[in-house]
């Protein structure tokens, strides 16, 4: 384990080549509001910094150019950032439009493991040697990536399988960056008032759990063996068998399946037709009934059988939703469909967690507008992913913050959207997608359901009218007892305590300074008691006239320092600058 020194050094280290990247790309200003000005360059002879920051002035209001230099920042500063950008990438309800079409491009560029080391990771983790535990094993890897990378091999019982094998030391940078996001994360949510909405130490939270996850081999592994569990009854979908004897957090051993990748399908085929069915019987079962669907669908995660039967591979990155959070999307879904505005905008706030004061009229007829824009449109021009796009937009816009689960799921969304319009291009997918409105209605209406509904809320009624009576009790008796406290707060009222306090310190202070003042004029006097020629009181009304100056511009400053207590910067100004000509 290395020493907190160590750690430190290596930080600041890290610290430093994060300033230097941002600065690169055109963002030393970002790292300046962000805590890391003592590490820029020092000004030149002109007053600028070096010669690589000066891509600065090419800022315009172009946002796709922030975007680009953005995801630039991300992929030179490593498999960590890179794995953030894929995460905001499925956050729509957090980044802007024009920055997820970008972090989507993120893709794990780096080079193959070295051979000496895979087998050492392979050893480490498993407790014997490669040769040892496998037939053959294939030099050459299948796939690499950042986190790890992917061998063909054959076990020795003959079964041809796939092994995955976590890089050396990954896990050991990912920490240290991970405190270094958390760092930076603490002051930005101090430093900027706009970022209060996104939550930066949250979303920083949630990545961590999300890409230690992945660095956890042995639960994508239970992810595989629930899935399994879910689609045991279904024909037309399955997953690898994982190899137990052959894994651990650091290697994963699944099945060989020898079959293509969905990306390889053409299109407009009956074999497409085929398979979209089978894929969105398969969503809309994980998604809807299960609460339990893949994160990451993308064409090359999915694997098609000649028969049209789908395999999901991958399956590290997995959403969830809990049986609230399903009834709340079939709302959703059946209120889209019924054009009930009202309905739509309270499953929305009933979805996320409001964090400022929502304008209810405005937000429904936000709603109102998408809602028509997009329903009300041809056949060819419903597009799904941007509908769930702009909902998001809308409720960011008016403060409400949904669910991370929900943002997970409007990525998956999208791009199986993306793989039915490849498979069948004219997709109408009102049409298609009715029938599963009905069977979802009569799931959400069901005399089971809504007896179940009923009987939760008779319970909850019960529980209410038990309570009540002992509760209001208890008020009774601290109310006779002198107990009761009633605390009232307002934000107004906390201001004007604020500057009467400060109002009276200022003239409890005005007052002695004009005490000293006068005294000073008293003793400025003449006197003829003196000291080498000095008179005493010229003496002392100097010192007091200086103690009535400093006391006076002492005052002054704290005034103006508490009236900053508190505030912070707002972020204005700085997209101002970056949008200048």
């Amino acid at each position: 384990m290395a020493s907190p020194v160590k750690t430190a050094v290596q930080d600041i280290r890290r610290l430093r080549k994060i300033t230097s990247v941002l600065t690169r790309h055109g963002f030393s200003a970002v790292a300046r509001q962000a805590g890391l000005g003592r590490f820029l360059p020092e000004p030149d002879d002109r007053g600028l910094f070096a010669k690589e920051s000066e891509d600065e002035e090419l800022i315009s209001e172009d946002r796709s150019q922030v975007a680009i230099r953005f995801r630039r920042v991300l992929e030179d500063l490593g498999p960590t950032f890179v794995k953030l950008g894929q995460v905001l990438s499925t956050r729509p309800d957090l980044v802007p439009k024009v920055f997820i079409d970008e972090l989507k491009k993120l893709q794990d560029q780096v080079g193959p493991m070295d051979l000496d080391d895979v087998y050492e990771q392979i050893e480490n983790s498993l407790g014997e040697p490669v040769d040892d535990l496998f037939e053959s094993f294939d030099e050459k890897p299948l796939a690499a990536a950042s986190i790890g990378q992917v061998h063909r091999a054959r076990t020795n019982d003959g079964q041809d399988c796939v092994v995955k094998v976590q890089r050396l030391h990954i896990q050991e940078q990912i920490r240290s960056d991970l405190d270094i996001l958390y760092y930076l994360a603490r002051i930005l949510e101090a430093t900027i008032e706009e970022v209060e909405l996104y939550s930066p130490t949250d979303i920083v939270r949630e990545f961590e759990k999300a890409i230690l996850d992945e660095l956890a081999f042995k639960k994508e592994a239970e992810n595989i063996a629930e899935f399994d569990s879910n689609f045991a009854e279904v024909d037309g979908v399955s997953v690898p068998e994982v190899y137990d004897d052959f894994t651990s957090d650091k290697v994963l051993t699944m099945e060989f399946i020898d079959a293509r990748k969905l990306s390889e399908i053409e299109g407009g085929t009956e074999e497409a037709e085929r398979v979209l069915n089978n894929l969105l019987d398969a969503m809309v079962k994980m998604v809807l009934y299960d609460g339990f669907f893949h994160g990451d669908p993308h064409p090359g995660n999915i694997l098609v059988h000649d028969d049209g039967s789908l395999v999901f591979i991958d399956l590290g990155l997995m959403g969830r939703l809990s049986a609230s959070q399903q009834d709340d999307l079939i709302s959703l879904i059946l209120n889209v469909l019924a054009g009930d505005i009202d309905a739509i905008a309270r499953v929305l706030l009933q979805m996320g967690r409001p964090v400022g004061r929502v304008n209810l009229r405005a937000f429904r007829a936000d709603v109102e507008r998408i809602r028509s824009k997009y329903i009300d449109a041809t056949v060819g021009e419903v597009n799904v992913s941007q509908f769930i796009q702009e909902v998001m937009d809308a409720a960011q816009h008016h403060k409400i913050r949904l669910n991370p689960n929900y943002a997970v799921l409007t990525k998956t969304a999208a791009t199986i959207e993306g793989i039915m319009r490849r498979l069948k291009p004219d997709m109408d997918v009102l049409e298609l997608g009715m029938p599963y409105a009905r069977e979802l209605a009569l799931r959400r209406f069901s005399a089971r359901k809504i007896a179940q509904s009923a009987i939760n809320t008779a319970m909850g009624f019960s529980s209410f009218v038990t309570k009540v009576p002992q509760q209001m009790d208890q008020v009774l008796m601290d109310m006779e007892s002198g107990n009761l406290t009633i605390t009232v707060r307002n934000e107004s009222l906390d201001q004007m305590g604020e500057t009467l306090n400060t109002m009276g310190t200022r003239l409890f202070l005005g007052v002695v300074a004009a005490g000293l003042a006068v005294s000073a004029g008293i003793l400025f006097q003449p006197y003829e008691t003196a000291i080498f020629g000095v008179p005493v009181m010229l003496v002392l009304g100097a010192l007091a006239a200086m103690a009535a100056t400093g006391l006076f511009w002492w005052a002054l400053g704290w005034h103006v320092a508490a009236s900053r207590k508190g505030k912070k910067l707002r972020l204005t100004p700085l997209m101002r600058f970056f949008r200048r000509e």
